[in-house]
């Protein structure tokens, strides 16, 4: 048989269809998912049939490879809004969900050797898209140790990871899977280092709705010089409780969309128009009613904060709570999930947020109804004193 070019091996297959696995042999009838980074809420846009007229073109026909005019111009309407400095509809490619977008940022910036400095723990994906794109990824812990100690020096740690072949800092924030969040100030010491060694960024901002925090939201691209250099990832399935329709949306850098259209027209063509139309209408939906879905995730957070008896980071964004289990049989975070998985609950196992995390695990607290987190926490905290010393 011919063989491969390049065969990934250097990425694993993904954890979570492990857990699901571990969840089925157990047979429980009802286990409890906390693994997965979803909510409870229903969909902000169902799909329905709709006329040419409402969206500048019919559910049968193939959209631009940037995205339907119509939808970029809403996309750029939003942004300027948020941003409070206008966003030109020419900037923003339409993608298959934040995993494309970040992807196709990836390939267009990289060449074959150059490494991302993707800090850490990290969206479970992040590094194996860079080895995908033919770079090197390398993790730098910061958010544990922000989530610590307020002061760590986390600039000065990227700084001593920058090389001569570092093309790109990668981050998302609030951070997947701490819950930490980096504030206006330390966003603007991260574009000043970003800019004395001319990095890329490539801005995360997949939980920008559950920031829980006074101030809200920051968006990295608005603080100092950032725009010229950070590509902005957003993604209608957390905001808009959408994962299905895999629909997402990039904001480049002034003068680059050419060229990530480029990147995206040669691996999608363009992403699906029933799922663009459903993004159209999801834009549509009240202030009101995200602002609701942020109240009723921090309440959710509460409740897993409280039941827990298992040391946890602080969250103030984002959609999980990091477990630490470095007292639990010498760390071993494996375990710890295979053993939460006979009780019933899945957990996703730190390893894959990090190389330095085997000793944790993400626990989502929206992706199930409040009662049945309540009940999954009492299983784990149970879990966890029979394996404390």
């Amino acid at each position: 048989m011919p063989s491969f070019g390049r065969s990934l091996t250097e990425i694993p297959p993904s954890p979570l269809v492990a857990v699901e696995r571990l969840l089925r042999a157990h047979g429980h009838e009802t286990p409890v998912g906390l693994h997965q980074g979803r909510t409870v809420f229903p969909p902000c846009a169902e799909p329905r049939a709709w006329e040419r007229a409402e969206f500048g073109i019919a559910p049968h026909e193939h959209a631009p490879p940037a995205g339907v005019p119509a939808l970029r111009e809403r996309l750029a309407r939003s942004a300027s809004a948020r941003r409070g400095a206008p966003v030109d509809p020419d900037r923003i490619l339409v993608t298959a969900g934040a995993t494309h977008a970040i992807a196709v940022v990836l390939h267009a910036v990289l060449s074959p050797g150059d490494d991302v400095l993707v800090l850490s723990p990290q969206w479970l994906f992040a590094t194996g898209l860079v080895h995908a794109a033919g770079g090197l990824p390398r993790e730098v812990p910061v958010f544990l140790e922000l989530s610590q100690d307020a002061g760590f020096d986390f600039i000065g740690a990227i700084e001593a990871a920058v090389g001569p072949r570092t093309r790109a800092v990668y981050f998302n924030n609030p951070n997947n899977p701490t819950g930490q969040r980096l504030d206006e100030d330390q966003l603007a010491r991260l574009v000043d280092l970003a800019e004395r060694h001319d990095l890329w960024l490539i801005a995360d901002n997949a939980y920008e709705n559950y920031d829980f925090s006074p101030d809200g939201f920051t968006e990295p691209a608005t603080v100092g010089g950032a725009d010229a250099r950070t590509f902005s990832v957003h993604s209608f399935s957390k905001t808009y409780a959408m994962p299905g329709a895999r629909a997402g949306y990039l904001i480049s850098p002034p003068g680059c969309t050419e060229t990530l259209t480029k990147w995206s027209l040669h691996t999608l063509y363009s992403v699906s128009t029933a799922a663009q139309f459903a993004a159209f209408e999801a834009l549509a939906t009240a202030p009101g009613e995200l602002a609701a879905r942020r109240r009723l995730a921090a309440q959710a957070r509460d409740l897993a904060d409280e039941a827990l008896e298992i040391p946890h980071t602080r969250v103030d964004g984002g959609l999980y709570t990091f477990l630490d289990l470095r007292a639990y049989r010498d760390g071993d975070g494996g375990e710890f999930v295979r053993r939460c998985a006979e009780e019933g609950v899945g957990l996703a196992p730190g390893r894959v947020f990090g190389a330095h995390c085997a000793a944790w695990a993400r626990l989502c607290f929206t992706a199930a109804p409040p009662q049945a987190v309540r009940e999954a926490v009492d299983r784990i905290d149970k879990v966890y004193r029979e394996g404390v010393r």
